[in-house]
């Protein structure tokens, strides 16, 4: 609203994403279609991370017999309205020639492919993550104002993926304006109105240890 010029919005979007509390992709995709922005989308592939799959989440890929594992990813990210531009990272000549093969004809992910992506979703989702649902009842009590499930969010990232954003989204992003996993003072205020009947502080100190460390 404040720069109405502006034609076009580049946006981290992929199908992990989407939904990730932490990223967003989904509501930040939908505030641009809502100002009738055209969207570039970066890291359709998570930096490689949905190329480079756990085995049990490969193979419910493989078995639809269709394409490369990366073109499921770029084709989610072409298939949304508005989709001006996917930005995918090749770092040879084999990716391009593959990516080319299933861009030159695009045709967006059919059902059965939907479902499958959904699946390997879930697969992300039951590797051992906080069991955050990002109601955000937690954040209203917390005197050090904590964006708790933000940084929950974070860590199951890291836990799934071992990458560098999830280092990034926490130091930049979730606790520039508010505390730090560190900053916790044990208050309990947040596991009083936790549905999911977490131990918040104990995760806390998991967060920071990971995030946090110096070394």
């Amino acid at each position: 609203m404040e720069y109405p010029q502006i034609e076009v919005v580049q946006i981290q979007f992929n199908y992990v994403d989407y939904d990730d509390p932490s990223v967003e992709g989904r509501k930040c995709y939908e505030i641009c279609r809502k100002f009738g922005k055209s969207v570039i989308v970066m890291e359709p592939a998570k930096g490689g991370n949905l190329v480079n799959l756990p085995e049990n989440a490969k193979s419910v890929l493989a078995d639809l017999n269709g394409g490369s594992i990366a073109s499921y990813a770029i084709r989610f990210a072409a298939g949304f309205d508005g989709i001006s531009m996917v930005l995918s990272g090749m770092s040879n000549l084999e990716q391009m020639e593959d990516n080319i093969s299933y861009m030159k004809e695009f045709k967006p992910l059919t059902e059965p492919e939907k479902e499958a992506v959904n699946r390997v979703c879930e697969i992300f989702k039951s590797q051992n993550l906080i069991s955050c649902t990002a109601c955000r009842y937690c954040v209203d009590d917390c005197p050090m104002n904590i964006s708790i499930p933000d940084l929950f969010a974070c860590m199951n990232s890291k836990k799934v993926f071992h990458d560098w954003n999830t280092d990034y989204y926490y130091h930049s992003v979730h606790t520039v304006n508010n505390g730090k996993a560190s900053q916790c003072i044990k208050c309990g205020k947040c596991e009083n109105v936790c549905p999911q009947h977490l131990k918040i502080r104990e995760l806390l100190a998991d967060v920071a240890e990971e995030f946090e460390a110096i070394g």
